[in-house]
């Protein structure tokens, strides 16, 4: 029997990409939504309560099929399965995790091979572009490190609006205490004036 590890390129699964490019509190595995369906990966967005959904559901079984299929009509079931078993993931992802005011608008479907990734594109282009209409993106191993890379990037500028506004806080209670403090010596000014135009009537 063909198993999952009979592919040769293999990619990282989708975990360590998210453990290694997200810090803990920005994303959460197997979290419940709403309407109580749980997707692989929950990643919240920044000054949002919108969540991204990344689901790994891929029919890997079909793959292998179309790759140890031989003959025109052995390959030509195969490849039906396959796109039949990808746009049912499609739609369950689009049907299950798509939810208004709480996921982001696109979900992303993860491929757990950039083999796998080059085969959809190269022989399944209709797929592709049911996928997208249905606002659901479908990315290889390569491509979800390019996501994360760019939600870093979203979390680091989050971050340094926050720092900036620690620091405008910090700024704000500094120039109130040089106010306070200018008060105050204006008013010990005072009293010494006070005190030397007594000093000078006892002269």
């Amino acid at each position: 029997a063909v198993t999952e590890r009979s592919l040769e390129s293999i990619g990282p699964g989708m975990e360590p990409i998210i453990r290694d490019g997200l810090h803990a509190g920005a994303y959460a595995f197997q979290g419940t939504l709403s309407n109580g369906t749980r997707p692989d990966c929950l990643v919240t967005l920044p000054d949002s309560k919108i969540r991204l959904v990344i689901d790994a559901k891929f029919p890997l079984e079909a793959f292998n099929a179309l790759k140890v299929a031989r003959g025109e009509g052995e390959i030509r079931n195969a490849e039906a399965r396959l796109r039949g078993d990808v746009l049912k993931h499609v739609r369950d992802i689009a049907e299950k995790y798509l939810i208004s005011g709480e996921t982001h608008e696109t979900a992303i479907m993860f491929v757990p091979s950039e083999s796998i990734y080059a085969e959809l594109y190269e022989r399944f282009e209709d797929v592709l572009q049911k996928a997208n209409r249905a606002r659901v993106i479908i990315a290889s191993p390569n491509v979800l490190m390019l996501l994360v890379q760019t939600l870093q990037a979203i979390f680091k500028d989050a971050r340094m609006r926050e720092q900036a506004g620690l620091i405008k806080v910090e700024v704000t209670r500094l120039l109130e205490d040089v106010e306070r403090l200018k008060e105050r010596v204006g008013d010990l000014q005072k009293h010494f004036g006070a005190a030397a135009g007594d000093l000078e009537k006892l002269a």
